[in-house]
């Protein structure tokens, strides 16, 4: 299946898209002038996904997988480059947000937890002083009636 045909995926693709690309062009600007940035950070990831593109579009058309795979220009792979880690880093930052409101949620959920633990802890130790008040009082009656009779 693809993406495409879900209204709501071709959203949130979209929504990813648009989001990441200040990130990417960042990214792209980046690439240009630090080549120490370029050949270790933007290029690897990009030349790594060429390969296992290759190899699968070879693999799906069921022809012989080659040996050297052509390497991308370094104009091209810095921008596959950069829109990959663009968009690697939102969702991950994404993640990240998702995390935090989780945790949070858990937080509060222990704590009401410990409330009501609490609450109920304090309810039983107030029916065992009322149980031992009514025990004390009708001892208290039954002596009382026991020398009414006498």
């Amino acid at each position: 299946m693809v993406i495409g045909s879900f209204p709501v995926g071709k959203l949130f693709m979209f929504g990813l898209k648009r989001v990441s690309k200040p990130v990417g062009d960042l990214l792209m600007w980046m690439g240009k002038h630090h080549p120490f940035i370029r050949h270790y950070v933007i290029m690897p990831p990009a030349q790594l996904y060429n390969v296992f593109e290759v190899r699968s579009k070879m693999r799906m058309l069921r022809l012989k997988q080659p040996r050297r795979i052509p390497r991308l220009t370094p104009p091209i792979a810095t921008r596959l480059g950069a829109n990959m880690l663009s968009e690697a880093i939102v969702v991950a930052i994404g993640l990240g947000l998702i995390y935090y409101e989780v945790s949070k949620s858990y937080k509060n959920d222990q704590k009401k937890q410990q409330q009501v633990e609490e609450e109920r802890r304090a309810l039983d130790e107030r029916v065992d002083r009322i149980s031992d008040n009514i025990e004390r009082q009708e001892h208290d009656i039954n002596w009382i009636k026991a020398a009414v009779k006498n």
